[in-house]
């Protein structure tokens, strides 16, 4: 009986392990003396579903920057080719102060509306993904605000970002923007 318990917790341990076969590079395991096999670990860090906090900490000081329109807190946050997408024109930015450029644009729709008060909550990431040196995530976005006449602004959606380890620190390769009325 203690053989057959043995046996099946080795098969469930080799087919799990098997199963793992692409998301690992190579390096070679041999379980109880038994036949060698090779697993790959180079193509990506096994899944998780909680972005390290560093990560979140980079999305969260993008989103925070509309808050007071701070465009220090978003200065040094994209890589040197960086691209931003959103629905306010010109629509896109580019470069290590795409950011910025952003943050500015969005700071001129809002005085163009007359918004004020602007805040925005991170939500759920709904997809996250990640390499040694590469994230990609969705992440759940919402802004409200204050327009005149007592109205208020309310606007949901979602960011996709890359992000890239650049001398030890995550930054922001690519931004999109995707209201929720697009999805």
């Amino acid at each position: 009986m203690l053989n057959k318990i043995l046996f099946i917790s080795t098969f469930s341990l080799v087919a799990i392990l098997s199963s793992a076969k692409a998301c690992y590079s190579k390096k070679t395991i041999a379980i109880n003396g038994q036949t060698p096999f090779e697993i790959n670990t180079a193509i990506a860090l096994p899944p998780d579903t909680v972005p390290p906090a560093e990560v979140m900490d980079v999305i969260k000081k993008v989103v925070h920057a509309l808050d007071k329109f701070d465009i220090e807190q978003v200065a040094n946050l994209y890589t040197p080719n960086a691209v931003v997408a959103d629905d306010e024109p010109p629509y896109s930015w580019n470069g290590p102060t795409a950011g910025v450029q952003w943050v500015n644009a969005v700071e001129k729709a809002c005085k163009d509306n007359e918004l004020t008060k602007l805040k925005g909550t991170v939500e759920a990431v709904n997809v996250y993904q990640q390499t040694v040196d590469n994230v990609y995530l969705v992440v759940r976005v919402s802004f409200i605000g204050n327009l005149p006449g007592s109205a208020h602004f309310s606007a949901k959606g979602a960011f996709t970002f890359v992000l890239r380890q650049v001398n030890g620190s995550w930054l922001i390769k690519s931004q999109a923007w995707m209201p929720k009325k697009g999805m």
